[in-house]
């Protein structure tokens, strides 16, 4: 099974024209992560306030109720986190002949 490889900034990135989010098939994976900032920041009123990323703001106040406790008041604030992993196809004449031993300990 190939590792799963975390992209993070520097990569260039080969994709189909119509997959892409910036409708260009080479792109560096920056291009992405830009635009999927943006997307979020557009989709959501107040943004920037409830992830505190205006100056002197730490989030929205609020009051929860979780069960068993009384209300609290506190500060709400968004925090989005994600990841793009690329996982490459193996390579013929890569295998180990220890692979299917490997798969069968991970089945375990």
């Amino acid at each position: 099974m190939s590792e799963v490889v975390i992209l993070s900034g520097n990569e260039v990135i080969g994709i189909a024209k119509e997959m892409s989010f910036v409708n260009a098939n080479l792109l560096k994976f920056e291009e992405i992560d830009r635009h999927i900032g943006e997307a979020i920041k557009s989709s959501f009123p107040n943004y920037r306030v409830w992830t505190a990323e205006l100056a002197g703001c730490d989030g929205v106040g609020a009051e929860v109720l979780q069960p068993g406790k009384d209300w609290q008041k506190g500060r709400l604030k968004l925090v989005i986190s994600y990841r793009v992993e690329f996982t490459p196809d193996k390579v013929p004449g890569t295998e180990s002949p220890l692979d299917d031993l490997r798969s069968q300990l991970d089945t375990q």
